[in-house]
């Protein structure tokens, strides 16, 4: 694992690597976390957060596949903090596709240039989800609706083995509280549940998610905020403790 001021490389092998921008976002700000996967020269940018973070994560992602090799530009859901700087985006990486769940297509006309439609450079995933290839790598874009979004979606790496979780599995710190690894998973959950129980619909949306990861092999979870959980007991404990979670309109 390979880290720098604002990147972690959670995997490098071969020609396959996935890296987390976790310290772009400026104080005051909701703080995101945006990833590339990169194998065999071609590149994909997930959620890759508002205006506050485009230059420098522009600079950040060029360093490892430049601009014109990133294939796909993921956008998990339709947040500001996902497609905030969407239309800067669209014209900074000229050959990407646009990925975005088939429901938030009718909202390209309010982020993307107005000339922009839903057309050649825009993958819309269905319901049940689709696959990317990347390279000699084939990535699994996993449905994940109403854990927050009604529209989700999650890409999971089969070959670093690392889920990028989206909103599922978010921390919120407070001031003077940070850190980059959840080493004290029980000691994280106070970090975790409040925004669970609020943003997340209910947990038969999370059993259902439960059944779409079934048989993978996870060993990394990032999530779109806050800490990352990495290690076989980690993930299983996460894991365990979202199956029984109640949430949103299981507390009304």
């Amino acid at each position: 694992m390979q880290t720098s001021e604002t990147m972690l490389t959670l995997y490098s092998k071969d020609a396959h690597s996935f890296t987390v921008f976790r310290e772009l976002t400026p104080q005051g700000y909701v703080q995101a976390n945006q990833i590339v996967i990169a194998d065999s020269g071609e590149g994909l940018l997930a959620d890759p957060s508002g205006r506050v973070t485009f230059s420098r994560l522009l600079a950040e992602v060029s360093i490892i596949v430049p601009a014109p090799k990133i294939k796909y530009l993921f956008f998990s859901h339709q947040d500001p903090d996902v497609i905030g700087a969407a239309s800067s985006w669209y014209t900074a990486l000229p050959n990407a596709k646009i990925v975005l769940p088939e429901i938030w297509a009718r909202f390209v006309p309010h982020v993307f240039p107005p000339e922009v439609s839903p057309g050649n450079r825009f993958l819309l995933v269905p319901e049940q989800g689709t696959e990317l290839e990347l390279g000699n790598c084939k990535l699994k874009v996993i449905p994940a609706h109403f854990l927050h979004s009604p529209g989700n979606n999650q890409i999971y790496d089969p070959c670093s083995k690392i889920l990028f979780s989206g909103d599922l599995f978010a921390s919120v710190f407070p001031d003077q509280v940070g850190y980059d690894f959840v080493k004290d998973f029980d000691g994280h959950i106070k970090y975790m549940e409040p925004f669970h129980k609020r943003y997340m619909a209910g947990n038969k949306a999370i059993q259902a998610w439960l059944n779409r990861i079934k048989g993978l092999e996870i060993e990394t979870i990032v999530p779109q905020h806050g800490a990352i959980l990495s290690g076989k007991d980690v993930v299983e404990k996460a894991l365990k403790w979202i199956e029984s979670l109640k949430c949103g309109i299981d507390l009304l």
